[in-house]
């Protein structure tokens, strides 16, 4: 259990299309650490200045398995890409 819980709320229209892509690669791929960021195989890497932007909106966390150190989504990330994918079939 993470002892930070989050009540501010990110409209997805503040983030960026790349921040956005990078929040929904972190959401549906175990990323690992690897050089210049973090990725998993077939997924695309997330930069480290990239998660260092997405944890200052506290939309992604580390969390630590077994010992190695992963970054997850948080609850409101899990919100804001709600709302982003809500919204793009609203507009289709």
């Amino acid at each position: 259990m993470n002892a930070y819980v989050s009540t501010a709320q990110v409209d997805p229209r503040q983030l960026t299309t790349g921040q956005l892509a990078a929040l929904r690669a972190v959401h549906e791929f175990r990323l690992i650490r690897s050089r210049g960021g973090w990725r998993a195989p077939g997924s695309p890497r997330v930069s480290l200045d990239m998660v260092a932007a997405l944890m200052a909106l506290k939309l992604i966390m580390y969390r630590t398995y077994a010992g190695k150190t992963r970054i997850e989504v948080t609850g409101t990330g899990i919100n804001t890409l709600a709302v982003a994918d809500q919204r793009k079939r609203k507009a289709a």
